[in-house]
């Protein structure tokens, strides 16, 4: 039997879990804040695509326990993207294990391909809305998919193997997994989005749809960081962020002034009082236009921001007390 460990059992890794285990894989989900509840009771999503769902998997606490379970086909890392996760995952990683990167950001995959270079490793683009509303309780919205590709692109056949027997356990649980010979254009598709509404929201405290009612410049300024991301991604090779997949995308956030959005997951993080992925979004992109000299003053300037509000949430050594009075 196919066992698989979910690393990150947040609203993503859930649903991810029910998928496949659907299909027949041994599930295993390494939980923190849910696992009582997961333990004790299951996950319940609640969704629009597969309707009401209840289903157990084997919850453990810690990697240590978990790899009493192992050893695993699949590793489905489903955590926030911050550095030094790859470590993380080392003891319960075999010499046939392919490790899914099934986080948000660019250029997130190399800690784990310098890592392990021995292993495959699957980069997966998250297109799933949903939130966990109560520990192992997830509701879920009308879509699923998740883009696969092996990191490198150019990576041997026998890593190209193991992508399309992912996809198909996904087919088999009932979801959509295409996969591409190179999936970082689907990255860089889905960052346009995400680094333009992601720490806009967090900084301003409203949500899409409402920083889009904000005033008659917000649109614009979503508009023109996307460019910008364009701008990036077509220096790596990558043109399809154009001005018609902008706008095709901007259609949509549109849409949702009238129908209502919700709340982006780094704003969801700044009112919870957490750590914002910073780096995997942002501050990778940033990098990646300075090596290639090109001028993007929105990017940085959001990269900066969105560093000092995560300055202030984390207030490392670094941080110094306001002086009163």
């Amino acid at each position: 039997m196919t066992k698989a460990l979910i690393f990150g059992t947040g609203s993503v890794g859930c649903v991810y879990g029910y998928i496949l285990s659907k299909a027949g894989v041994q599930v295993v989900t390494a939980c923190r804040s849910n696992y009582e509840a997961v333990n004790e009771a299951g996950i319940t999503i609640r969704s629009a695509l597969f309707g009401n769902i209840h289903y157990r998997p084997t919850a453990v606490r810690n990697l240590v326990e978990a790899n009493s379970h192992g050893p695993f086909d699949y590793i489905l890392v489903c955590s926030k993207a911050f550095p030094g996760v790859s470590t993380q995952i080392e003891i319960a990683v075999g010499a046939e294990t392919s490790i899914v990167v099934a986080q948000n950001g660019i250029g997130i995959e190399e800690e784990y391909l310098q890592r392990y270079p021995n292993n495959t490793i699957i980069s997966g683009v998250v297109w799933l809305p949903t939130v966990q509303v109560a520990p192992g309780v997830v509701v879920m919205g009308p879509n699923e998919r998740i883009d696969l590709g092996t990191y490198p692109a150019n990576a041997p056949a026998s890593a190209k193997a193991k992508v399309d027997a992912l996809s198909k356990l996904w087919v088999a649980g009932g979801g959509n997994a295409p996969v591409y010979d190179d999936v970082q254009a689907r990255r860089w598709l889905k960052l346009s989005v995400n680094f333009a509404f992601n720490p806009i929201s967090a900084l301003t405290r409203c949500d899409g749809p409402n920083f889009l009612l904000s005033s008659e410049v917000a649109d614009d300024i979503i508009v023109k960081v996307m460019r910008q991301v364009g701008q990036i991604a077509a220096a790596e090779g990558y043109t399809d962020i154009t001005e018609e997949s902008i706008q095709e995308r901007m259609k949509f956030h549109r849409a949702r002034t009238k129908t209502g959005g919700k709340d982006p997951s780094m704003l969801m993080d700044v009112k919870a009082g957490r750590p914002i992925e910073v780096d995997a979004i942002l501050g990778n992109t940033l990098r990646i236009a300075q090596k290639h000299n090109i001028d993007v003053p929105l990017v940085e300037m959001l990269y900066g921001l969105a560093t000092a509000l995560n300055f202030s949430i984390v207030k490392d050594e670094r941080w110094v007390p306001v002086l009163v009075g």
